[in-house]
């Protein structure tokens, strides 16, 4: 589990240029979906969310699920009392702030941080969320689901980043609280 890995994961995700359908779902992008079909299932007291038809904005669920797969074991919903699962860009935020892993500054990103976006699309805060894959004086280039509903690499000048989730590479961090 490294940045530098969610970071090579990210990248090559993106870079398949997946595609979802009608509604932002579809066979293409079920691998993000399906990260977390059972988590808002729970959330919602509902089954709506077992129809793989079903589709909802996933540019949280790409993020999630690569981090997932570069091995960091973060939970749907870490902070169970809070409204919302990671599927919603507010709540990496929430988590980031109550567990000291987000930081603020939005030309500070690194290689694997998780940025967090205001204003991409609908002139709302929080609105958006990638990955970062590479930094320069001016952008970070962000590996991204759900731009124009499908997977990508698009730079993203500072002004709109909110702040950046740098995820611990330590192990004991994992085990140690409630994630």
């Amino acid at each position: 589990m490294s940045r530098d890995e969610l970071a090579r994961v990210a990248r090559e995700e993106a870079l398949l240029g997946l595609r979802g359908g009608v509604g932002m779902a579809g066979p293409e992008i079920e691998r993000y979906l399906s990260v977390f079909r059972d988590a808002l299932n729970l959330n919602g007291a509902t089954d709506r969310y077992s129809d793989p038809s079903v589709g909802y904005h996933w540019c949280g669920a790409f993020v999630y699920y690569c981090c997932l797969q570069a091995g960091f074991p973060v939970s749907a919903k870490p902070v169970p009392s809070y409204r919302y699962t990671l599927a919603a860009v507010p709540a990496w935020h929430h988590w980031a702030t109550a567990t000291n892993i987000f930081h603020p500054s939005p030309d500070a990103g690194q290689l694997g941080d998780i940025a967090l976006y205001n204003h991409v699309y609908d002139n709302n805060p929080l609105d958006h969320i990638g990955i970062v894959v590479e930094t320069s004086p001016d952008a970070v280039l962000s590996a991204e689901g759900n731009n124009n509903n499908q997977t990508c690499l698009f730079p993203r000048p500072h002004d709109c980043i909110a702040g950046f989730v740098r995820l611990p590479e330590d192990p004991e961090y994992w085990t140690t609280i409630d994630h």
